[in-house]
């Protein structure tokens, strides 16, 4: 299975040329460098560098797939991004439920500075009627509800 480290060890050993240089810009052993190469040819089922002296040169596989890695690495990166984001809840949604019509001028007073600190949360507002609401908060379809009057005393 191709993983991020593949594709940043291919980068990086094409870029710096050596195993000692790559391993250096990895924080990585040498031998951990060469583990994970091996790995990789063995579960592909071919070469992809052959050593030339010191340095090693990228088969015809390794450049298809070191070219397929430039275009996959940033993408994995921005993933990790947006996952680490999505942790901190510094990203995704949050899905509100209003039980009366009036609510709706407070919940924008309370909504907008939210969005001002969390711009990339998708906040959504759907009026619920009567117990519609406690149904969809119960039944995970919202995750909070605004009511006129208390649900529970």
């Amino acid at each position: 299975m191709l993983e991020r480290i593949h594709l940043a060890i291919l980068s990086a050993i094409e870029e710096q040329g050596t195993l000692t240089q790559a391993a250096e810009t990895l924080n990585l052993t040498q031998s951990a460098l060469s583990h994970s190469i091996k790995k990789l040819e063995g579960q592909i089922g071919t070469p992809i560098w052959e050593k030339q002296g010191r340095s090693l040169r990228l088969t015809s596989a390794g450049r298809r797939i070191h070219a397929l890695s430039r275009r996959l690495l940033p993408q994995f990166e921005h993933t990790e991004l947006l996952l680490k984001q999505i942790a901190k809840g510094e990203m995704g949604s949050l899905r509100i439920g209003m039980e009366c019509h009036p609510c709706y001028q407070w919940l924008l007073k309370v909504v907008a500075p939210f969005l001002e600190q969390w711009p990339a949360v998708d906040v959504d507002v759907r009026q619920e009627f009567q117990f519609g609401g406690l149904r969809a908060l119960f039944d995970y379809e919202i995750d909070m509800l605004v009511t006129p009057d208390p649900l529970f005393k």
